[in-house]
C-alpha cells in the first residue's frame, strides 16, 4: 500500500450537524480500519476519515479538523453529509458548505447525505430529477423547497452510485455498514457488524447487495474491461476476452487492471458474479440451481461454496433472511439489472 490509506472517507461538519453522528461514524470507520489492518497485516491504516469545517459562515472552502490518518493531503473520495440538531437547514446558513460540496463531486467525490441532511445535497442542484431518502418529519419540507427532486421515506438507503442517501435520522450505523461493505465487501461487514450490533444478521438490511467497482481511475481501457464484464454478469469470461474488450495485451490488461482497480480480473470477476448471486437470491423466486447455471457455475454445490466463503452464508440461508417475495427474477432483472450495468459504466460509455 501507499502512504495514503486506500479509502478517504470525509464528513462535513457545517453548523447545526449532529456531532453525535459525526462522532458515530467515525468510531464505527475506525473499527473497520482496525480489523482491516489486522487482516491485511499491514502498518498502515485501509481507511482513513476527515472532519471538514467551513472557518466561518458562508466561507467558500472547509478546512480539514480532523484526520485519522494524518499522510499526505487528504482529498476524501466520499464525502458524508450529517443530519442537523437545530432547524432545518437554512439556505443561507450553508451557501459556502454547498459550493464546496458541489466541487468535491465534480472533482470525482461520491456524496452521501443522511436524513436532513438532503436539504444541503438537494442545494448542489446535483439530485435534481433521483429519488433521494430522508425521513418522513422532513419529507414535506423537502419535497416543498425542491420539487424537482423525489422525496422517498420508504427507503432507508437509495444508492445512485456517485449519490447515496440515507434516510432515518439514525441511519448512520446502517449508513456507515453500507459503505464498509462497498469498500470491504460482505465479509468486513460481517465483523464489523458483530462488534457495533448484538445481531448483524438481523441488522443487515437488503440494501447491502452491490458490488461498487472501483471507476474513479483514468484507464479507458480497464474502464472498457469493466462494462464487458458486467453486461455479461461475470459469466464466460475470459482473460483473452476480456484483453480483446480493452484492446490490450494479456499482460498489459493484467498489469494496468490490478493497478486500477485493487482487483485480478479472476477476483473482479468473481465479485461481479456473487454480486448478481445475491441481487436474484433477494429479489426473485428462481431456484439454487437455475441461478448457479446462469451464473456459469458447473453445479450448486460450486456456487454454494464460492458463494459462502464470499458472503460467510449459504444461498438459502441469506435468502430466508434477505429474499423479496413477490418479485420474479425476470422482473427484477430488468427492473434493476440492466439500468444498474448501464449506470456504473455511464460515465465510460459517454467519453469512450
Amino acid at each position: 500500500m501507499s502512504g495514503i490509506a486506500a479509502h478517504e472517507i470525509g464528513i462535513v461538519h457545517y453548523p447545526g450537524a449532529q456531532v453525535a453522528c459525526i462522532l458515530g461514524l467515525t468510531d464505527l470507520f475506525g473499527v473497520a480500519s482496525t480489523i482491516a489492518l489486522d487482516q491485511r497485516r499491514s502498518d498502515q491504516s485501509p481507511l482513513r476519515v476527515t472532519h471538514w469545517k467551513p472557518i466561518h459562515c458562508g466561507a467558500a472552502n472547509l478546512s480539514c479538523v480532523y484526520d485519522s490518518a494524518p499522510r499526505g493531503s487528504p482529498k476524501p473520495r466520499t464525502l458524508i453529509i450529517p443530519p442537523t440538531m437545530v432547524n432545518l437547514p437554512d439556505p443561507e446558513v450553508p451557501a459556502g458548505v454547498v459550493s464546496w460540496v458541489r466541487n468535491r463531486h465534480a472533482a470525482g467525490t461520491t456524496l452521501v447525505s443522511l436524513c436532513s441532511g438532503a436539504f444541503i445535497l438537494a442545494e448542489t442542484g446535483l439530485v435534481d430529477g433521483l429519488s433521494v431518502a430522508t425521513h418522513q418529519i422532513c419529507a414535506e419540507a423537502l419535497a416543498k423547497r425542491f420539487p424537482q427532486i423525489v422525496v422517498d421515506t420508504n427507503r432507508r438507503i437509495i444508492d445512485h452510485g456517485d449519490i447515496i442517501t440515507a434516510g432515518g435520522f439514525l441511519s448512520w450505523v446502517d449508513l456507515g455498514l453500507f459503505l464498509v461493505d462497498r469498500m470491504f465487501g460482505p465479509a468486513m461487514w460481517a465483523e464489523t457488524a458483530r462488534f457495533v450490533l448484538s445481531d448483524p444478521a438481523a441488522g443487515k438490511a437488503r440494501y447491502f447487495t452491490g458490488f461498487a467497482p472501483p471507476q474513479t481511475h483514468a484507464d479507458r481501457a480497464v474502464l472498457k474491461a469493466q462494462e464487458w464484464v458486467h453486461m455479461r454478469d461475470g459469466r464466460g469470461v475470459s482473460l483473452a476476452a476480456m484483453a480483446t474488450a480493452a484492446r490490450l495485451e494479456r499482460r498489459t490488461l493484467l498489469r494496468r487492471f490490478a493497478n486500477a482497480t485493487g482487483m485480478s480480473p479472476i477476483e473482479y470477476c468473481r465479485a461481479v458474479r456473487i454480486a448478481r448471486a445475491r441481487e436474484l437470491l433477494e429479489g426473485g423466486n428462481a431456484s439454487q440451481k437455475q441461478i448457479a447455471q446462469s451464473l456459469g457455475y458447473e453445479d450448486v454445490a460450486s456456487f454454494a461454496r464460492v458463494f459462502r466463503k464470499a458472503v460467510g452464508s449459504a444461498p438459502g440461508a441469506y435468502r430466508k433472511r434477505f429474499g423479496r417475495n413477490g418479485v420474479s427474477p425476470a422482473d427484477f432483472a430488468a427492473k434493476d439489472g440492466s439500468r444498474q450495468k448501464k449506470r456504473i459504466f455511464e460515465a465510460g460509455l459517454q467519453t469512450g
